[in-house]
C-alpha cells in the first residue's frame, strides 16, 4: 500500500498538535522507551484501529533517532514508566530525539488507520510519502537549526513498526520535502485562509467582531494586509514575532521563557502535597486543569493562581517591550496558544488596557481555537503555493 501524506506538524512543549492528511491528532508530547510490548493476552488487532492514538506502541528504526521500542502520548504518560518530554527552557527542539520520534508515529499510526479503513483490514506492509511543514520557537529558528531539523526528517527512510496487539504493521516513510518555520508565522494563513482556501468566517472572530462594532459580514479578508504582533503563549516558552500581511518581519524576532508550564512547575511541589503526591508529571497537572470535573481540578486551580499572575506580568512587558520596538506600528495583537486559555482572566483586561491607549485592537483567539492555531497554519502552509515553490526550488541542481 502507497500513501501520500501532507502533514502539519505542532510540536509543542506540553502537547503535540498535528493535522495529518487532514486529520487533526492531539496527543501530549511525551514518549518513554520500554523493553517489551505491554499486552500478554490475544487481543484482536481491529480492536486497536480507532483509538490507535491513545494506546501508541512503536519501534523505531530511524537514522534520526535511538532505535528502540516507544510508548507514545497518552499511553506513556499513563503508563508509570519513566517519561522523555521537552525540557523547558533548556532543550533545542532540532536536537532532541522526541519530536522525531513522535512525528514518525503518529504519522505511522495515522497510515495504519487509513490502510484498514480503505482495505477493511489490516495491512501488513504501508509506504507513505510525506510533505511536512513544522516549526521551530522563534528563539531557536535560524537557517543552521531549521535545516539541521528538516535534515533528520530527510535524510534517508524511516521504518516504523506499529504494534497492534502482537501483531504488527511494517511502515516506511519517506519525506519528500520538509520546511521548517518559526513558530507562531503560520498563524498568519490560519487567521487569512480555512482548510478548503476559501476567506476565514464565524465564532473564531464572534468576540473581536462584537468587541469594535463591525457590523459588516466579517471573514479573514481583513487580515491580509495587517501588522500583527503575534503572542503566541505556550509551556515553555512564548513567542512575539510580527508579521504584516504574509510576511514575517526578521528585525522583531522576539521570545522569552515564560509560559504555563513556568507557572506549572512552580506550583507542582504546593499541588503534589495537597494531592498526597511524592509527586507527578507536569503534563498530569495539566490534564487536571483541562478538566473541570477532576477531582483535585479546585486544588490545582488554587495552587496556580499566584504564578500564573506573575507569568503573565512577565508577557505584558514582553509585549510593551516589542510595541516599543516597533514604536507602537501596530494594527492589531493576536494571543493564542495552550497557555492562552488558563491565563486568559489574568492576561485580557491587561492587554485590553494596553490596546486602548496605544489604539491596537485585541484579538484573543478562543480556547476551542488557541492550541490548534500553529498546526492549523502550518497545515494550510504545506498545501499551499509558497511550500511547493520552495520544494520545487530545493529539487533544482545547484
Amino acid at each position: 500500500m502507497n500513501f501520500h501524506f501532507y502533514v502539519g506538524n505542532d510540536n509543542g512543549n506540553s502537547e503535540h498538535d498535528l493535522i495529518i492528511d487532514g486529520k487533526i491528532i492531539q496527543q501530549p508530547n511525551v514518549n518513554c522507551t520500554v523493553d517489551q510490548l505491554p499486552w500478554s493476552e490475544e487481543q484482536s488487532p481491529e480492536s486497536f484501529i480507532k483509538n490507535l492514538q491513545d494506546q501508541l506502541v512503536v519501534t523505531i528504526d530511524s537514522p534520526a533517532a535511538r532505535p528502540g521500542m516507544y510508548y507514545i502520548g497518552k499511553f506513556a504518560l499513563e503508563s508509570g514508566e519513566i517519561l522523555d518530554n521537552l525540557q523547558i527552557g533548556i532543550d533545542l527542539k532540532s536536537d532532541m530525539d522526541l519530536p522525531v520520534v513522535n512525528t514518525l508515529a503518529q504519522i505511522a499510526a495515522a497510515a495504519v488507520q487509513k490502510g484498514y479503513e480503505e482495505e477493511k483490514k489490516i495491512p501488513e506492509r504501508i509506504d507513505v510519502e510525506v510533505d511536512m511543514a513544522t516549526a521551530l520557537p522563534v528563539t531557536q529558528h535560524t537557517d543552521e537549526t531549521s535545516a539541521k531539523f528538516e535534515r533528520r526528517f530527510t535524510s534517508g527512510s524511516h521504518h516504523v513498526t506499529v504494534h497492534l496487539g502482537i501483531q504488527r504493521v511494517a511502515v516506511k516513510i519517506v519525506f519528500a520535502f520538509v520546511k521548517a518555520v518559526p513558530e507562531a508565522t503560520p498563524v498568519i494563513f490560519t487567521l487569512q485562509k480555512d482548510a478548503d482556501g476559501n476567506w476565514r468566517d464565524g465564532d473564531i472572530f464572534q468576540e473581536f467582531a462584537e468587541t469594535y462594532n463591525i457590523e459588516k459580514k466579517f471573514n479573514g479578508s481583513f487580515f491580509k494586509d495587517k501588522r500583527i504582533l503575534h503572542v503566541d503563549i505556550g509551556d515553555g516558552s512564548t513567542e512575539y514575532p510580527i508579521t504584516e500581511g504574509n510576511k514575517f518581519l526578521r528585525q522583531f524576532v522576539h521570545g522569552s521563557h515564560h509560559g504555563a508550564g513556568y507557572a506549572i512547575e512552580e506550583a507542582l511541589d504546593e499541588f503534589n502535597r495537597l494531592i498526597h503526591l511524592p509527586d507527578s508529571p507536569r503534563q498530569f497537572f495539566s490534564d487536571v486543569i483541562k478538566n473541570l470535573k477532576h477531582k483535585y481540578h479546585a486544588r490545582a486551580m488554587k495552587t496556580l493562581k499566584r504564578p500564573m499572575e506573575s507569568q503573565a506580568k512577565q508577557i505584558v512587558q514582553n509585549v510593551k517591550r516589542q510595541l516599543t520596538k516597533a514604536r507602537n506600528e501596530i494594527d492589531l495583537i493576536c494571543v493564542y496558544g495552550g497557555g492562552s486559555i488558563m491565563m486568559r482572566s489574568i492576561l485580557y483586561p491587561q492587554l485590553q488596557e494596553l490596546c486602548a491607549e496605544r489604539e491596537i485592537q485585541l484579538l484573543y483567539i478562543p480556547a476551542e481555537y488557541a492550541v490548534l492555531m500553529n498546526a492549523m497554519g502550518l497545515d494550510a502552509f504545506v498545501r499551499g503555493k509558497i511550500y511547493e515553490a520552495l520544494k520545487n526550488k530545493a529539487a533544482q541542481p545547484a
